[in-house]
This record gives C-alpha cells, structure tokens and sequence, in this order.
C-alpha cells in the first residue's frame, strides 16, 4: 500500500482518515522524501540533456514609463496636494446622492402644487367673469322688463373685447405663480438636501458604530479562536517533529538492523465488501485471525466487518483504553478503534505480507493478529500517545462477526 501511495503521490482521503496523527506525518515524511528524489532525478536529467532541446529564453520584456529622476514613474493617492482625502471624497458623494434625491422628489412635489395652483386660477377666473345665475329667472325678466332696463344690463356685460385681456391676466398671474413657485423650489430643495445629507451621515455614523461594536466582539472571539489554534498547531508540529525524529531513526535501524524492518508491499484497496469478506474467509480464518490466542473461539475484542462510526458507538461510554478490532475497507487488513480521553484513534493493520503490522515502516511485525494484540496490551502503539489495549469492547450479541456466518459449528 506504501509503495503504491509513493507511485501515485496520492492518498485516498478514507484512507487517510483512518490514519492517526504520527501515521500521517510518518507518510508526509516519506512522500517528501519521495518528491525530493524525483525533482533530483529531473533536475539530473535535464542537466545532461543537449542544448537543443533545452527551453530557449523568452524575448519579451517590458518598459515602464520613468520620472524625471530615472526611476519608474509612480503615483500615490493621497499623497500629491491636489488630492481629496478619502473622507472628504465620501462627504462630497454623499452630498451629490442627497442633491440628486432632493432634486427628484422637490420636482415631483412642485408639478403637483402648480397643479394645484392652476386649478385654483381657473376656478377663481371662471367664478370672476361669468357669476352664476338662473336661465330661467333671465328668460323671465326679459319677458317682463322693460326697454330701458335690457338696454341697462346688455350694457353690463362683458363684450368680445374682455376676452384678450382674461388671458393676459391668466398669464401675468401664470407668471408671477411660476416664479414664485421656482424661489420655493430652490428653497425646498436645498432644505431637503440638507436634511437627506444629515440623514445619511447619521445613518452612517451609526452603521460604523454598530461595526466596531462588532467589530470588538469578533475580535475577542477571533483571538480565543487564535489561542486555540495556536495549542492545536504547537501539538501538530511536536507530533510532527517526533514522527521525524522516528522516520530518521528508522532510517538508521534500516542500515544496522535490516531484519527489524519491513515495508508494506504493493497491494491495491480493497475494490467491495464483498472482496474483503472473501479475502477474510479464504486467507485469514486458516491464519486464525479473531481468535483468541491459544484457544478455538472468537475473540471478544473482534467485531468483524464494522464502520468506523459503529466502532465509535460502540466505545462512546466505555473508559479510556477500551478497544475493538474490525476489518478494514481501505487495506487488505483490519483497523483497531482505541478510545481515548476525548476522542477515538483508528490504527490500520496490514496483512497483505503474510504478517501483522501497523501501516508504515520501521513496524514490529507479529505472526497472528492475537499478537499484536497481545503486544500492545503492555507496549503503546506510539510513543506520544503511550495507547495501551487495556479493555477489549464486548460484542453487544453472543453471536459471532457476520463474516463467520455459515463457517463455524455450533
């Protein structure tokens, strides 16, 4: 499984979530390690390749435009005596969107009181030159009245020539209106701008001073944040430094005491459940993998093939070094779940090689899977950790794993 990680310089992401935190920098290690060589060889290579083939310089370049000085030429914002600082910029934005809103609804408002105010002129013109009066009483005076009388109040009356001076008056009075309503505009207009300029300063004012009350709040969430990452990252890089320091001793193990060594074989992932329930059949019940040692019966920390989220169900409320065993998707292998303080660890098991062995290198390798365990129940699975498989985590049946469903006798 290593070698083929190396190959592929990929990691499958369930894979590696199955990986504890040393086991995962041990990996980055030797993937580095492995980029490293690789650059070394390609660098090498193109060494000694002939000029020819070499990549040609690229011609282009690019000109900039100088001072009086030589130099690029460069402008500050800000800096030169001409310009705005950034508020007084925002004050004259705010003071044009003001104007330009005060404009609208001031021209709205002044076509609706000239509405108004011809109405009215027009009213008062029609009730001026012609009075009301009843048709009938008219028709009967007329019958009734007298010569001198009629000849009277024909003469009362407004003749053909009032007309052009009806509408001069309406003009002049149009006029004096207009203008009028013009002065009154202007005022309204800059009253209103005045008054959408304060609003929207006030509006502001109090949107900055909602912000930096936020602004206070996250920042003391932010720095309880940082402190917590900070922790996290100083733990991360001890783990990391001390899977180094391991990785370099194992190195130096590897030259003096080769047997103590193994490496995980190329081997592919499991393709299906399927797969690894005939693979666990075929190869590991004749290795008597689950059972207890030295005995015909299936052990109790053994659950078969299991989630990764059944196995922490299953250890939630048992105390720290309680453990199970289960058969693994991602390897040819199984996965023990171990329950820590304040979470659960998952470590991969290879089996691929005929023996039992944590994945990575420079790992103590067992003959049985009761082995290993075995093992651990007094040795920790890592140094930082000091994990010891204290509590084997029953089965909630009597019953044996389903992967040995049909295979065993009453």
């Amino acid at each position: 499984m290593l070698q083929q990680i190396l190959k592929d310089m990929y990691v499958d992401p369930e894979l590696l979530a199955e990986l504890d935190e040393t086991q995962k920098q041990t990996l980055f290690c030797r993937m580095r390690e492995e980029q490293v060589r690789r650059w070394s060889v390609w660098d090498h290579n193109e060494g000694i390749k002939p000029a020819y083939l070499k990549r040609q310089k690229n011609n282009k370049k690019v000109q900039w435009m100088l001072d009086t000085n030589g130099n690029p030429w460069t402008w500050i914002m800000g800096e030169h005596k001409d310009d705005k600082t950034i508020e007084q910029i925002i004050e004259e934005e705010a003071r044009e969107a003001a104007r330009i809103q005060a404009e609208h609804e001031t021209e709205q408002l002044r076509l609706k009181v000239e509405s108004e105010l011809m109405a009215m002129l027009e009213s008062k013109a029609k009730t001026q030159f012609n009075p009301p009066e009843n048709k009938y009483s008219h028709a009967t005076e007329e019958i009734y009245c007298s010569v001198e009388d009629l000849n009277a109040r024909n003469a009362r009356k407004p003749s053909v020539a009032t007309q052009p001076m009806r509408g001069a008056l309406k003009e002049l009075s149009f006029n004096k209106v207009s203008e009028r309503v013009r002065n009154w505009e202007h005022r309204v207009m800059e009253e209103r701008t005045s008054e959408i300029y304060n609003k929207m300063k006030n509006k502001k004012e109090e949107e900055e001073r909602q912000a930096e009350e936020a602004d206070k709040k996250q920042d003391i969430v932010w720095r309880e944040q940082k402190q917590k990452a900070k922790e996290v990252e100083l733990q991360i890089r001890q783990i990391a430094r001390q899977a180094r320091e391991e990785h370099r001793r194992s190195l130096l193990n590897t030259s003096e005491k080769p047997s103590n060594v193994v490496f995980v074989p190329n081997s592919s992932k499991p393709p299906s459940k399927k797969a690894v329930v005939e693979w666990f059949r075929a190869k590991e019940i004749p290795r008597r993998a689950g059972f207890e040692k030295d005995k015909n019966a299936i052990a109790t920390w053994f659950h078969g093939l299991i989630t990764r989220q059944e196995a922490e169900i299953l250890l939630i409320n048992e105390p720290v070094g309680s453990f199970l065993v289960r058969l693994s998707e991602r390897i040819w292998g199984y996965a023990i779940t171990y329950k820590d303080h304040d979470c659960c660890k998952h470590y991969l098991v290879d089996a691929s090689n005929g023996h039992y062995q944590f994945l990575g290198t420079n790992q103590i390798s067992h003959n049985t899977l009761s082995e290993l365990v075995s093992y651990h129940r007094s040795m920790p699975i890592t140094k930082t950790g000091e994990e010891l498989l204290l509590r084997p985590c029953n089965r909630t049946t009597n019953l044996p794993p389903l992967v040995f469903q049909g295979l065993l006798k009453t």
